[in-house]
């Protein structure tokens, strides 16, 4: 007898020895596993892989979604500030209310220059000034206070002060901005 009778002979045997029932019931649970795995290799895998492009999708809109949120708050508050940036017509009114406030402080104020930089295809442009005033030293302080505290939308960006004879020199090139879409 060869390896493989003997085998099957003693596989036969053993299969014998096994109820039909519990036989039938194996070959039910092997047929059940099989069809699991068929389902799952054609159904259940390509579902996952569509859930987690979906899922990567849904956090992609999520994000979207409060950032649109934030930003229509935020643009409340961009047209609350675009609408107190002065124009270009307003840039005298604005000379004219430093010059007065330095005046009321005692301050001799020289010809006022400025310099005005074209926006970059922006709505805001920012126009510099060069201040020069004179006067005693708590007027010229309690000025480059009035400034840094004003309601308008200026900056100082570069001061120089000079003393001589209890007087103080002050040279200071104020910054604002105005809109842009004006500038011609």
């Amino acid at each position: 007898m060869s390896w493989q009778s003997i085998t099957e002979t003693k596989t036969r045997q053993w299969l014998a020895s096994i109820p039909r029932k519990l036989r039938m019931a194996v070959l039910a649970f092997a047929g059940l596993v099989c069809v699991n795995l068929i389902l799952y290799g054609f159904l259940v895998a390509p579902f996952l892989a569509r859930l987690r492009e979906t899922e990567a999708r849904y956090g992609e809109l999520r994000q979207r979604h409060a950032e649109a949120v934030l930003f229509e708050k935020q643009k409340t508050s961009f047209t609350g500030i675009m609408a107190g940036v002065p124009s270009q017509k307003d840039m005298p009114l604005l000379v004219k209310d430093l010059v007065q406030n330095a005046r009321m402080l005692k301050l001799g104020v020289a010809s006022v220059k400025y310099d005005m930089t074209k926006g970059t295809g922006g709505e805001l442009a920012a126009v510099a000034f060069s201040f020069p005033a004179e006067g005693n030293y708590p007027g010229i302080k309690r000025f480059i206070y009035d400034v840094e505290t004003s309601d308008r939308l200026v900056g100082i960006q570069n001061l120089k002060l000079e003393a001589d004879q209890g007087q103080v020199k002050l040279d200071m090139k104020v910054v604002t901005y105005i809109k842009g879409n004006e500038i011609k």
